[in-house]
């Protein structure tokens, strides 16, 4: 395979599947982000369970990232990326929106991923 095409073919999905093993592995599981678990236990029904969900989390953003890296049904993998960073936006935004430094930065961000996300989906055959 040429460099170019290896490039097109590995490179955005790969810094999709970066984005949520980062955020799996480095910012939940390794506890790199304590405002990640200041804003999980800010979900009144979680209460105790709250480092309990924070680890199911993590292990989910990890297995999405592998999920994104393999292209096995892109469209549903950005489909569930969608749902998933609206939930988290939402319940953030929503309960822990004191420990969110800046919202619309939060906000944005995950606008700019999915979009990267539905691209690679896109460029991909279903």
């Amino acid at each position: 395979m040429r460099v170019r095409a290896w490039v097109v073919r590995w490179v955005p999905p790969g810094a999709v599947a970066a984005v949520w093993v980062y955020e799996g592995l480095v910012a939940k599981l390794l506890g790199a982000r304590p405002d990640e678990r200041a804003i999980v236990a800010a979900v009144p029904v979680l209460g105790a369970a709250a480092g309990v969900v924070l680890v199911l989390i993590g292990l989910a953003e990890i297995g999405l990232g592998l999920w994104v890296l393999t292209g096995w049904a892109p469209r549903t993998a950005a489909a569930v990326q969608t749902a998933l960073l609206a939930a988290f936006n939402g319940g953030g935004l929503l309960f822990g929106g004191g420990q969110i430094a800046e919202p619309l930065n939060l906000v944005l961000h995950n606008v700019v991923l999915l979009v990267l996300a539905w691209l690679v989906a896109a460029r991909r055959p279903a």
